[in-house]
This record gives C-alpha cells, structure tokens and sequence, in this order.
C-alpha cells in the first residue's frame, strides 16, 4: 500500500504537557486527518502539578499521559524539553538549550506554529511565548506563527488582529477523549473533586468551543491570532 503523501509539518510549541489539547485538540486533530504532520515540544514536565508527590513519578506519568493523548489525536510526536515551571527563560538561557531548540524545529521544517498566547494569564505560558518568537525572529522562520488561549473565553485585546478560524465539529469528541488521557490531572482523590470539579473543567472547554463554534457559524470551533 503507497505511503500518503503529507502535506506538511505542523508544530505546536507549548508549556506543559495538557495545554496543546486543551487550547488545540480538535485543531490537531482535524490537520493530522487532512494528511498533516503535527509534532508537539512540552517545554516542561509539569511535575510541580503535584507537589505532595515525587517530581519524577509525576514527570514519568505525565510524560505517558502525553504521549496517549498524542496517539489519540493522530500527530507524530511529543518532545519535552524538561525546564523548571516558573523559571523557563532563567533555565532556557542557563543550560545552553537554544541551539538543540533550534535544531528540533529545523528538522520538522513547520509550515504553521502554534504557541501560547503574549498575554496568557499564567507565567510559564508568557514565557513559553517569548522564548518561541524570540527563536522564530533568530532563525528567520518562514512559517505562519498563530497564538492560542487555555482559558479566556472572550479577549477584546485581539479583536482587530488576523484570526485563523478552524471548525472542529468532527473533531471535538477526539479532543475531549485525549484530554481523558491526563488521568494525573483529573482528581479522582475525592468524590467532590470527581464530580464538580472534573465535570467544571470539562464543562468550561466546551462552553469555550461551543462559543466560537457559535460566532462562526459551526458547532464548535477553535480560534487562533496569527503574529508572524
């Protein structure tokens, strides 16, 4: 049987290991439908998420859950990089990662970049921001570079900027099944957590999707910013 052909590399550029399904999940998956290469890089490990318990059991078990949910929505391939949370641009610089950093993205040769957003509410997600289009301007990047947001519903501060709008009808029972896949995410230690705060988290993704789905004409949709 012929190999199909791919269309092309898409790279998804992120801070911890959750945050490309929960901001492109049916993104992801509807490209890696279309013949797309979607390669991941987790610049962290995550394991501060749970500090009761050893970073490295966290690490590992976040490490799987990534690498489940990748499979889940079709793409290629997950990289992390392993940089302290809360420290990404100290820790970037201090270790000499920039060039390795360099080479990854040229060996997957992106058509399309997906990152955090500039004004993402969370540290880690600005800094995962800076250092990516820090990166793109060093290396002289050719690819479309699009911005995308975990949590805020409504961002006036983008309005007026090039959006790139993709109809994730098809595709958002994959995501939610990948996000299933972060088990170390989901608290299952009590009953309360199981059944409020679990069913809450998934509850604001889908009003989210639901939201853009509805300004744009589609069931469920997710929005992008394009910056490059």
């Amino acid at each position: 049987m012929a190999k199909t052909m791919s269309k092309g590399a898409v790279l998804v550029i992120c801070s911890h290991s959750d945050d490309q399904i929960i901001g492109l999940g049916g993104t992801i998956a509807k490209y890696a439908s279309e013949g797309y290469d979607v390669h991941t890089i987790i610049m962290s490990f995550g394991e501060g998420v749970k500090p009761h318990i050893r970073r490295d059991i966290v690490s590992k078990a976040r490490i799987k859950e990534a690498q489940r949910a990748d499979k889940i929505i079709g793409g290629k391939g997950v990289i992390f990089i392993g940089l302290k949370e809360s420290r990404f641009e100290e820790d970037f610089e201090k270790r000499g990662i920039s060039e390795n950093f360099k080479k990854i993205i040229t060996n997957i040769k992106p058509v399309k970049i997906f990152t955090h957003a500039a004004d993402d509410a969370h540290k880690d997600h600005r800094a995962c921001f800076r250092i990516v289009l820090k990166t793109y301007k060093q290396m002289k990047l050719k690819a479309d570079l699009y911005t995308f947001e975990v949590w805020h519903l409504i961002n006036l501060k983008k309005r007026n900027k090039p959006k790139l709008i993709v109809n994730t009808s098809d595709t958002f029972n994959i995501k939610i099944k990948a996000l299933k896949a972060f088990k170390s995410q989901i608290d299952l230690s009590t009953f309360y957590n199981y059944l409020v705060l679990n069913n809450f988290f998934f509850f604001l993704i889908y009003i989210k999707d639901v939201w853009n789905g509805i300004k744009n004409n589609s069931k469920y949709a997710e929005v992008f910013y394009k910056i490059r």
